[in-house]
């Protein structure tokens, strides 16, 4: 795995803050409700809500959604402290599962699948500036509360450049932690039943009158989009919920590619397009099985 160098990680955290966004009261996003949604199939059912969840080894988050943002606040680790605003997409995978995301303008973004029927959290973080399809973290945490008014919310403002790589200097000096990117993080349950229910199966689906074809090959996932030379990526793979499966490859170089499979209802989310946009697209699978052209 490529190490993170401190001026390539701060580039790439500093994105998400957003210091000049008018502020809001907590009254005030607690009871907001948005003329427009240009947020995903999911966000009103997070809409003036909060949630809070820990991550094993990484920190916690406590989130408020409301005007087609997301306010964030870290606890422990290297958000400790930090507060950020963010834009999000998030879809509504299946009852009690969602898939959320925002990116960053230098590069990167944060991926992250939340099934409250089981209480758990899985993401996927892309770390900038990666050339190599190893720069991939996967992590995973519990759901502590919400979506509910009731939960912990994130008091404080959006920080600025200098605060924000102020604070993650000091946590990193507070918690003795290694630089993103540099943890070895073990396989769990979860990504070891997706790649071995996965394996050796074919899904398929058309984007703008283009077929794109996922195999899972046990550690590589191959990608093949029609017309187009097959690429083989490292394979990172999580189950959420039954029939559903987080899948990430390094296909694009800025963001990187996020798709939730829902083999119950037979639908893919994904939230980047192919040139880059980052909206939320729901996509019918073709064929999904072992053998097919």
């Amino acid at each position: 795995m490529k190490f993170i160098t401190p001026s390539i990680l701060l580039l790439f955290l500093l994105q998400s803050c957003s210091p000049s966004e008018e502020t809001w009261t907590k009254e005030e996003i607690l009871n907001n409700v948005s003329e427009h949604n240009y947020s995903g199939t999911g966000y009103r059912d997070f809409e003036g809500k909060v949630i809070n969840y820990d991550y094993v080894d990484f920190g916690s988050f406590r989130l408020a959604v409301y005007d087609n943002k997301i306010k964030w606040k870290g606890y422990g680790g290297y958000f400790d402290g930090i507060v950020a605003l963010v834009e999000p997409q998030i879809s509504k995978v299946s009852e009690g599962v969602y898939f959320m995301s925002w990116v960053f303008e230098s590069g990167g973004g944060d991926n992250v699948c939340v099934n409250f029927n089981t209480k758990k959290v899985y993401a996927h973080l892309h770390q900038p500036e990666s050339d190599m399809p190893e720069d991939f973290e996967l992590i995973y945490g519990e759901i502590t509360c919400g979506p509910s008014k009731d939960c912990a919310f994130p008091d404080g403002e959006p920080m600025g450049q200098l605060s924000t790589i102020w604070s993650i200097f000091k946590n990193i000096m507070k918690y003795d932690l290694p630089f993103l990117g540099e943890t070895e993080r073990p396989l769990i349950q979860e990504n070891k039943l997706a790649q071995k229910e996965l394996t050796g199966k074919k899904i398929k689906y058309t984007i703008d009158n283009t077929s794109i074809t996922i195999e899972i090959k046990n550690e590589v996932t191959q990608v093949t989009y029609q017309g187009e030379e097959t690429q083989n990526f490292l394979t990172y793979v999580t189950k959420v919920g039954p029939g559903i499966y987080f899948i990430s490859w390094m296909g694009n170089r800025k963001a990187s590619d996020h798709i939730v499979f829902n083999q119950n209802e037979m639908i893919v989310f994904d939230h980047i397009s192919r040139n880059g946009e980052h909206r939320e697209s729901v996509y019918d699978v073709d064929c999904f099985g072992e053998n097919y052209n």
